[in-house]
């Protein structure tokens, strides 16, 4: 018999942007910008009806206007950081399998999943982000937690330096962070950096001193008094993973996130590393780091493994607990 089986909606949630698209497919259909970052930051922290609200009008936006479909009977593959808030996590179920009648969900680890978009088993996953970076080794498949590395040196923490150069506040800097800024080489004597023109003729015209131009990527590799750098937290994690396991990781560096797409960011990050350890290597991707998440997942989504453990609607509905990663099951 035919499989009538309907694709999986496959979800994204960056802290940034929210991609969305089918399972099985090389790109997500949507990509939204939105200020969970911002969300995440707040104090006190949001609550679980406060994040449903606010995950819920975006969830329906992506799924009735973006992607056209009818979430009811549908399967949904979420990517989600290790470290999501439970209010949030359990707000997302709440609002797919009870409110939108969502057939199954499944909720996956963003950084290792991304794996799935590769040929590698092994791999230290330096995932640069919008709000912070986040390091996970993964060896043979198996993700290396006790290593877990953060710091929040990210594409924020290099718009709020460039806001320092930009005399406007309406200026869109996180536009010209990703069309004027570079990370400068190792080796930078012969190079000549002119200056950024933006808007030019127009009342909103801006000039990007070329020096800032890449002085507010270099944080992210010198790092700061309060935060460690990207090269230091990558150093730091394969100091805590064991030993017969570092030259495999340090071999198949994998970056993904849209930061490290800006030019000369992975020559700098490899050059930045083999001081320390000379078989170090940022290895190539088939796909844009900052879509190798969702590509990921929507391979992993079109397996009868993503199936089979799957949450469906009918258990939560009459279990709604939300299990995680720090859940321990006792025996029966």
């Amino acid at each position: 018999m035919m499989n009538m089986e309907k694709h999986a909606i496959v979800l994204d949630v960056g802290s940034r942007y929210l991609k969305s698209g089918i399972s099985g497919e090389r790109s997500p259909r949507s990509v939204l910008r939105y200020d969970l970052a911002e969300k995440l930051l707040q104090t006190p922290p949001l609550s679980k009806a406060q994040w449903h609200d606010y995950m819920g009008g975006h969830l329906y936006r992506v799924c009735f206007h973006d992607l056209r479909v009818t979430p009811k009977s549908r399967r949904f593959v979420v990517c989600e950081d290790l470290l999501l808030p439970r209010n949030l996590r359990e707000a997302i179920h709440d609002v797919l399998l009870l409110v939108f009648k969502a057939k199954h969900l499944l909720f996956v680890p963003a950084t290792t999943t991304a794996l799935y978009a590769t040929s590698h088993v092994t791999a230290l996953i330096v995932d640069v982000g919008w709000l912070e970076t986040r390091v996970l080794p993964v060896f043979e498949r198996m993700p290396i937690l006790s290593a877990y590395k953060t710091t929040g040196l990210a594409s924020q923490y290099a718009c709020a330096g460039l806001k320092g150069y930009i005399p406007t506040r309406d200026t869109p800097v996180e536009d010209i962070l990703e069309r004027a800024c570079f990370v400068l080489p190792a080796s930078s004597e012969a190079l000549v950096v002119e200056d950024a023109e933006f808007f030019a003729y127009t009342p909103k015209a801006v000039t990007l001193p070329a020096a800032a131009r890449h002085e507010c990527l270099e944080p992210l590799f010198t790092g700061t008094d309060e935060l460690v750098s990207i090269p230091d937290a990558i150093l730091d994690c394969l100091a805590k993973c064991p030993v017969d396991t570092r030259k495999a990781l340090s071999e198949n560096i994998l970056c993904i996130g849209g930061t490290c797409m800006l030019p000369g960011f992975r020559a700098r990050l490899q050059h930045e590393l083999q001081a320390e350890h000379m078989s170090a290597r940022v290895v190539a991707t088939a796909f844009p780091p900052n879509l190798m998440t969702w590509v990921g997942a929507s391979v992993y989504g079109s397996t009868s493994d993503a199936m089979a453990v799957s949450l469906s609607q009918s258990d939560y509905a009459a279990h709604p607990v939300v299990d995680d990663w720090m859940k321990i099951h006792e025996a029966p």
